[in-house]
């Protein structure tokens, strides 16, 4: 009988001893995994900063690049083409256009561009009517930025035929102290193209 009693409560103990192992391996392997998750977002998100600031070193050194070239070449019609140029490879837009108001303060005139379509505009004299016509007439008229996340919701939007893939666009005017010369205008193929960390490069770029 002591025997009997003496090998139960042996079984007793390890069946005990067992459980609390399965309770600590359970609990092990929960700590396991919610720090592999821990780790994976962290290094989810470690990728995203990493990425953006890259996106902030590219975008400084456009704005490098368009101030060497402003102090490089004079000739506007030379200076102009070549920032469109600058600012749509930094960037990655699709178009980048510049527009300066004509003399009678009417229209926002096209002067450089660096997409196809951009050239179409260009050889036909494309301009935009000052309050009236568009984004741009619209921040020429009233010397501030707007931006079209979804140019499809946007009752301002002009639907240019010659930039057909255009999503979202952002114009930002050309300023010399309070007066409004000009609208510098970029646009992407994507919605929701534009972070708060472009706008701030952009503002100071134009």
């Amino acid at each position: 009988i002591l025997a009997i009693i003496v090998v139960r409560f042996r079984d007793s103990i390890e069946r005990d001893r067992l459980a609390e192992l399965q309770d600590a391996n359970q609990e092990l392997t929960s700590i396991k995994s919610d720090l592999e998750e821990r780790v994976q977002e962290r290094t989810a998100d470690l990728n995203v900063r990493t990425m953006e600031l890259e996106r902030y070193a590219r975008q400084m050194e456009a704005v490098s690049k368009v101030a060497r070239v402003i102090a490089s070449i004079q000739e506007l019609d030379r200076l102009l083409p070549t920032i469109t140029q600058v600012v749509s490879e930094q960037f990655g837009f699709y178009h980048t256009g510049i527009f300066l108001i004509n003399e009678q303060t009417e229209y926002a005139v096209l002067q450089a561009a660096n997409s196809e379509g951009g050239q179409r505009m260009l050889k036909r004299g494309h301009r935009l009517r000052l309050g009236t016509t568009g984004i741009v007439g619209y921040v020429a008229a009233q010397g501030e930025p707007r931006i079209a996340l979804d140019v499809g919701t946007d009752a301002v939007y002009f639907n240019n035929p010659d930039l057909p893939n255009t999503r979202s666009e952002m114009a930002l005017p050309l300023k010399v102290g309070s007066q409004t010369i000009g609208v510098l205008d970029v646009q992407s193929i994507e919605t929701d193209a534009f972070k708060t960390e472009d706008i701030n490069v952009l503002t100071t770029l134009a």
